[in-house]
């Protein structure tokens, strides 16, 4: 009797799990009605780097569907938090500001995008800038996600 109740709790608990509904938040970036066309950029290289192959991804180049013109300024900063008693730093803020401007034809306007992350200094200089560009990646993506959903809210 225990081994087949095992066996039918796993098939019925997979059923449960499978059909709950889930679905990923930003899946419905795939069916935009709109395809954003890159302008003008300026700020840091890195930042601006990956919210380019970002807004790529969003530039697909169909015909009769309107396109979003996105312009960016963007602004990457790395504080020092706190030091040890040689005075060397041993913890970071990383911070990261970015002003699009988003225009079409019946709608035109700015969004800002400020996100902070605090990191520990890593000894190895090579790992730590390895690490710094995953956290910009990272940063680029929640702005690139943040001017989706605006722009879907507001046309």
């Amino acid at each position: 009797m225990k081994k087949i109740s095992i066996p039918l709790f796993l098939i019925i608990l997979s059923v449960f799990i499978y059909s709950c509904g889930f679905s990923p938040q930003y899946a419905g970036f795939k069916n935009l009605e709109f395809d954003l066309v890159l302008d003008k950029v300026s700020g840091d290289r890195d930042l601006n780097n990956e919210i380019k192959s970002q807004i790529k991804r969003y530039d697909r180049d169909r015909k009769n569907i309107e396109k979003i013109n996105i312009s960016y300024e963007s602004d990457y900063e790395k504080i020092i938090l706190s030091k040890n008693t040689k005075g060397e730093a041993t913890k970071y803020n990383l911070m990261v500001n970015v002003i699009f401007d988003v225009k079409y034809e019946s709608f035109s306007r700015k969004i800002v995008f400020n996100d902070e992350f605090s990191i520990d200094k890593i000894d190895d200089t090579i790992e730590e800038n390895n690490y710094i560009k995953i956290v910009k990646r990272n940063f680029a993506e929640k702005a690139i996600q943040k001017l989706i959903l605006n722009i879907r809210q507001n046309k």
